[in-house]
């Protein structure tokens, strides 16, 4: 976007970024101060990368103060994050861990090396430091890990008028959008939704409005099943149970966001066999160091297609036209296996197919390649015979060209499947075994029936 298409409010938020930038720089800590409480924390969050050590401090101690360190330090990727925690003490960490939500201070914790987090659990309130302790347990990437504990329960028992009142008085500090009700052992017995409950008669026990029909997961539900329930069907909150049907927390949609956003961001970059940590901000070292294994990898798978090829020379030699039509074919075979593998990748991670589906799956996905290699050979064989005006190279093509979208869907369908039987990422290094079979197969296919073929194909 260049300047002169940024809006009003971007181009604003950008000058405040880089006035206090210049205003930290040279100590001028109270018009920072005045900036500071008009920017979001997500554009706080901005300056992180940009700041030294000292500056990062400075800008941090103030953000206390201004009792946005909170807010600023969820805006922050877990590399940054970690940074920032490196850099200030723990009685600066305790103050953030009492002005975040126990779920996000929990999954602040857990990222800390285990003597700091003990450290800074045996500094907090022993209601509070029970309470993470129980979250972190449950580990992060689990429904136990995502909800907030701090849900108001309301009893079977308790009348219609009692709960008004109590509703009331919760109605300061959080909003209500359903009222879970539990029996005298903290068991789940369903919600009442607030319209039931203004609407009915005061005496009446809040037993005799409430719905059963909620949906709800356990504390050890991963992270990505919770997020589908949330899609499925269309959800602000969820209830989270234990394994004894007590109400343990609610989880939030927002929270939700969260993972899916993280989520799409792990299959993206595993696709591209890039590691999760890495972003913008990262050193240049740190990114070489974190590409270069996959790039080796490739490295050396890209040998066997060139071993293919190498093995062909004399073809090539022979018919040097080949050459110019090899790109095409591999590249194709390329592009149409990645369109498979992006397709799979995503139906695995929603959880769209079942195990006992893999067959048909991959027969279907093979058929596409087929029907897609049928098309665009002919296509390819058509360009080839106004190019060369050779009918043999032409049909050499459209033969290649269909085996390889054939393979294309076969492999791309097949390899997440297989990894996925294996319990690894599906998406991680898929690229690179689909992308070399499609390589392999398509010049074996192509210089393969063009050295059958020599003969006819010499004019």
């Amino acid at each position: 976007m260049t300047a002169s298409t940024r809006t009003p409010q971007a181009l604003e938020r950008g000058q405040r970024r880089h006035l206090i930038l210049r205003l930290l720089r040279h100590a001028a800590e109270r018009p920072a101060r005045r900036l500071l409480t008009r920017l979001h924390p997500a554009d706080i969050a901005q300056l992180a990368p940009l700041l030294t050590p000292d500056e990062q401090l400075q800008l941090w101690v103030t953000l206390l103060e201004l009792r946005l360190a909170a807010r600023t330090l969820r805006e922050l990727d877990g590399e940054q994050r970690a940074r920032v925690l490196a850099i200030l003490g723990d009685e600066q960490v305790v103050a953030i861990l009492g002005r975040l939500a126990s779920a996000d201070a929990a999954d602040l914790l857990g990222e800390l090396e285990p003597q700091r987090r003990d450290d800074l659990l045996a500094r907090l309130d022993p209601q509070r430091a029970g309470q993470l302790t129980n979250l972190l347990r449950y580990g992060p990437a689990t429904a136990g890990g995502l909800m907030d504990p701090d849900v108001p329960r309301f009893f079977a028992e308790e009348t219609i008028a009692a709960t008004l009142d109590r509703v009331r008085s919760l109605a300061e500090k959080r909003r209500l959008f359903y009222l879970y009700v539990v029996d005298e052992r903290g068991h789940l017995l369903g919600i009442a939704p607030l319209w039931q409950l203004v609407s009915s008669a005061a005496d009446r026990p809040l037993r005799d409005i409430v719905s059963k029909e909620v949906v709800s997961v356990r504390v050890d539900t991963p992270e990505e099943e919770v997020a589908r329930q949330f899609s499925k069907y269309d959800l602000l909150l969820m209830p989270v149970v234990d394994e004894d049907g007590r109400l343990a927390g609610v989880i939030t949609v927002d929270d939700v966001l969260d993972v899916v956003e993280e989520r799409a961001t792990e299959d993206l970059y595993r696709l591209a066999n890039l590691d999760t940590q890495e972003n913008l901000a990262t050193p240049p070292v740190r990114s070489v160091r974190l590409r270069l294994p996959w790039l080796l990898v490739n490295l050396a798978t890209a040998f066997l297609a060139a071993g293919v090829v190498s093995f062909y020379q004399e073809t090539i030699a022979a018919y040097v036209v080949l050459a110019v039509f090899m790109p095409i074919v591999a590249g194709m075979g390329g592009n149409a296996g990645t369109q498979t593998l992006t397709i799979m990748v995503r139906g695995i991670a929603l959880g769209e197919m079942e195990v006992r589906d893999a067959g048909t799956i991959v027969a279907r996905q093979t058929l596409i390649g087929l029907l897609n290699g049928l098309l665009t050979g002919v296509v390819l064989a058509l360009c080839a015979l106004l190019w060369e005006r050779n009918l043999v190279l032409a049909g050499v093509l459209a033969f290649a060209q269909t085996l390889n979208l054939t393979v294309a869907g076969f492999f791309g369908a097949a390899v997440p499947l297989f990894l996925e039987r294996a319990r690894l990422d599906p998406a991680l290094g898929s690229s690179i075994f689909v992308t070399t079979a499609t390589d392999v197969c398509g010049f074996l296919a192509f210089l393969g029936t063009a050295t059958a073929l020599l003969s006819m194909l010499q004019p």
